[in-house]
């Protein structure tokens, strides 16, 4: 495998639910972390460096660690989690 998806929503007080905001091929870790723990913190910092680069306003993100196949359709989810950008 060489990439993992990270589907990534945002939080939207006005609806009061998450509204989807990106998807981003990332390469995939090597070697393929066994555990959801270091799934977790390898999205992480892709998710900070991401919304970073992209200048993400602070708020609440959801987000999934996925591999997918060639029409796009999830095969397997990593790890789901929320993630809180702060100022």
């Amino acid at each position: 495998m060489e990439t993992v998806w990270l589907d990534v929503s945002m939080w939207t007080g006005l609806r009061g639910n998450f509204h989807p905001l990106t998807d981003v091929a990332c390469d995939a870790p090597q070697p393929l972390p066994d555990e959801s723990g270091t799934w977790q913190e390898w999205a992480v910092a892709h998710l900070s460096a991401i919304a970073q680069r992209d200048r993400w306003q602070p708020g609440r993100y959801h987000y999934s660690a996925e591999r997918r196949d060639e029409e796009g359709r999830t095969l397997v989810v990593f790890v789901r989690g929320l993630w809180e950008l702060t100022a």
